[in-house]
């Protein structure tokens, strides 16, 4: 009997959106998943792994700074013989993936990188560059230069490189990265997980409501406070704003739209509830300053929303501008506000464009079948030794 490819996979956290993935390779190889940790504080989702049969470790681990150690790595790596490393590419798990990156190059093992990197920035640091103090300003570009020759040593020692969208795949080839090594994939929500609906209706004090939604962490990088001015800036009475998250800008958040009663704040949504505000949403809205993709938009486009989100979130290549959607600069009250009352004042625009989202295939945006297929080209690749 022919014995199935032992595979390894480093993963930062216990995804939920991932999870159906290594479920679905599991079937295929001998796959050990290694979290580098359970959850980060900010997280609130559900960690549960009862419905999953793949192997899992969760590492030792303590945070040090901005990075995670995981001690206990090395001797998983010395135990065990796997014929091909998988690392998913994260800041904070940077000691543990040159563990491995060593340890492949020692043992002549075949290794591939999975990647969102669009750029060179360090976001999480990003005050230091925007400060006046040349101080941190000479911080930031010093650790900005570290990262880059860490992510330069990266890319060269791993044979295979899947990045999870386009921009990121230009980031790579900008960078001089063989063609022939990269497997392009997309950033999908897995299905499973997000709830069917039957037929729903508003409740009765949003009846004769128009209806704009935002789901996500609450937090300086999402923008929200944009979104708050523009739809303030709008002052109508037909429409409410639905802002579904929990986080460390709540309080101010809320400060900042105090006096507009049309502005609604949910608390954390998951499951049946999120789908359900979805369905009744007339268009969603991210507003982000910084997001590798945003599968916000993934799910907005499965229940059937028009998107208008900024141009700084890698979802944005879903987007068909004025057909499903609108790309917006970010920080831009005045652009946000008027695509917002472009869709408002359009009832049969905002209908065709709702027909067109509907048009959307899942494999663009939910088949977890699209990124199995590239991850089992990228397998296949590494163990034929790159040929």
């Amino acid at each position: 009997m022919k014995t199935k490819p032992q595979i390894m996979i480093l993963h930062n956290i216990i995804s939920p959106y991932r999870l159906p993935l290594f479920e679905e390779l599991s079937k295929k190889y001998d796959l050990t998943v290694y979290f580098c940790k359970t959850n980060n504080k900010d997280r609130k989702w559900s960690t549960k792994l009862d419905n999953y049969s793949f192997n899992y470790k969760i590492l030792l681990n303590k945070d040090f700074g901005p990075f995670v150690i995981n001690s206990t790595l090395k001797d998983e790596l010395k135990e065990n013989n796997f014929d091909v490393y998988i690392v998913f590419e994260n800041p904070e798990n940077a000691f543990s993936i040159l563990k491995i990156i060593k340890f492949c190059k020692n043992n002549s093992k075949r290794m591939i990188l999975v990647t969102e990197r669009k750029d060179d920035d360090v976001y999480t640091l990003k005050r230091f560059n925007q400060s006046s103090n040349p101080i941190k300003k000479r911080i930031y570009e010093a650790i900005r230069f570290a990262y880059k020759k860490y992510r330069s040593e990266l890319y060269n020692r791993v044979e295979v490189i899947i990045p999870f969208y386009n921009k990121s795949a230009k980031f790579l080839i900008k960078n001089k990265i063989n063609l022939n090594k990269l497997f392009t994939s997309r950033e999908i929500m897995p299905e499973q997980l997000l709830p069917k609906l039957r037929s729903i209706k508003k409740p009765k004090e949003w009846k004769d409501k128009k209806i704009i939604f935002h789901i996500g962490y609450l937090n300086d990088r999402k923008g929200i406070n944009y979104l708050i001015e523009a739809f303030n800036k709008l002052d109508r009475k037909d429409t409410i704003l639905l802002i579904a998250g929990v986080g460390e800008s709540e309080e101010k958040l809320k400060e900042l739209a105090k006096k507009n009663k049309n502005i609604i704040f949910l608390g954390y949504k998951d499951g049946i509830d999120k789908a359900n505000y979805y369905a009744i949403a007339d268009f969603f809205v991210l507003p982000t300053l910084y997001d590798v993709w945003g599968l916000v938009v993934n799910e907005a486009f499965y229940y059937g929303l028009p998107v208008i989100s900024t141009n700084k979130a890698g979802a944005t290549e879903l987007i068909e501008e004025g057909k499903t959607g609108f790309v917006i600069k970010d920080k831009n009250v005045t652009q946000l506000a008027n695509t917002m009352k472009k869709l408002l004042d359009n009832p049969r625009l905002l209908k065709k464009m709702k027909q067109n989202v509907k048009k959307i295939p899942n494999s663009k945006i939910v088949d977890i079948k699209t990124s199995v297929k590239t991850f089992e080209k990228a397998i296949n690749y590494a163990l034929m030794g790159g040929k």
